[in-house]
């Protein structure tokens, strides 16, 4: 039986898949199969993909629904301890599986491990992609990523590879209409999942122009939200106390996300702004807010990357924690 399945969900890649496909033929730990499912691709994708059918790689074919559930159906027909999940338009290195195979056998209470990654775009043209890459290459140590966890995704979803008892134990995939990995992440860390995290490049994640986090609805942020608010409620019913909430922030785009929260049933307070404000009722000026003494949880929900590094500075000096009374949420 194979120690890894590489789960690799397609659909309309023929640009791209020879050289994913090949990554994963020049891993140099050798005990995979690779489960590659071609949804629904309208192309010649399949064609392409018959010449690497053999016994270490099958191909299957389902109607095209996306790929939360191409994804859980790949992982039903893994044979594997250990679920490594690549993508259609990315690079493994050669080291990718062995690395990550050694560090699961060597932490059993780790379920899930991921990569520093090498940003395959183009930092000219897409310096946001770019930016994001440096972000999630930065979050390495297993609290960061856990005090991060609302923020976003604290690494892309193919560079992982998971004991496969995590899928059935936990739930797989979402297929409802939100970022699917986003999710998982989140649940998993809710049952109390570890997750590591390797200080090395082990893919090259390229930006291709229709990737689906840049494409579909199901990553928009709204989308991205709706998910943080129904886990971090999760997270707040459990608290002791339970604090109050305050949004640091102001403005539309602010006030949307915001509202994803008063939907899922949690009332914000108040909102703090760097502008001294009539409505005190609503809004406090940042230098006012009191000194943290447990009764009081902050939601950061400002966007300007440097805005979010001052306030990250600035709470800290106040005496709130990243992760118990402080998060950020972008």
């Amino acid at each position: 039986m194979p120690k890894v399945s590489v789960v690799l969900p397609v659909h309309n890649a023929p640009g791209t898949i020879h050289r994913a496909i090949d990554s994963i033929l020049a891993q140099e730990f050798t005990n995979w199969e690779l489960v590659i499912v071609n949804d629904g691709s309208t192309d010649d994708t399949l064609a392409r993909l018959k010449d690497y059918e053999y016994e270490q790689a099958r191909v299957y074919s389902i109607p095209h629904s996306g790929v939360a559930r191409a994804l859980n159906f790949g992982i039903k027909m893994a044979r594997g301890e250990y679920i490594a999940r690549m993508d259609a338009d990315d690079v493994s290195h050669p080291q990718r599986l062995k690395e990550q195979v050694l560090y699961l056998d060597s932490h059993p209470g780790i379920g899930l491990v991921s990569s520093l990654v090498q940003y395959g775009g183009d930092r000219r043209t897409q310096p946001g992609y770019a930016h994001y890459v440096d972000t999630i290459n930065d979050i390495v140590d297993e609290t960061d990523i856990l005090n991060r966890r609302f923020a976003e995704a604290p690494f892309p979803h193919p560079s992982v590879m998971f004991r496969g008892s995590l899928f059935y134990q936990y739930g797989g995939y979402s297929e409802a209409a939100i970022p699917e990995d986003f999710e998982l992440w989140l649940r998993w860390l809710h049952h109390g999942v570890k997750i590591g995290k390797l200080a090395k490049n082990l893919l090259t994640w390229y930006d291709d122009a229709h990737r689906l986090s840049r494409t579909h609805a199901h990553y928009a942020m709204d989308s991205f939200f709706k998910v943080k608010a129904h886990y971090f409620k999760k997270w707040y019913t459990q608290h002791p106390g339970r604090p109050k909430l305050w949004v640091f922030g102001a403005g539309k785009e602010v006030n949307k996300r915001a509202r994803h929260f008063e939907h899922a049933g949690l009332r914000i307070d108040r909102f703090i702004d760097v502008r001294r404000r009539a409505d005190l009722s609503k809004f406090i000026y940042y230098e006012d807010i009191p000194r943290a003494d447990g009764t009081l949880v902050i939601l950061s929900m400002v966007s300007d990357r440097s805005g979010k590094g001052k306030i990250i500075d600035f709470l800290k000096s106040q005496g709130y924690q990243e992760g118990t009374s402080f998060f950020m949420m972008v």
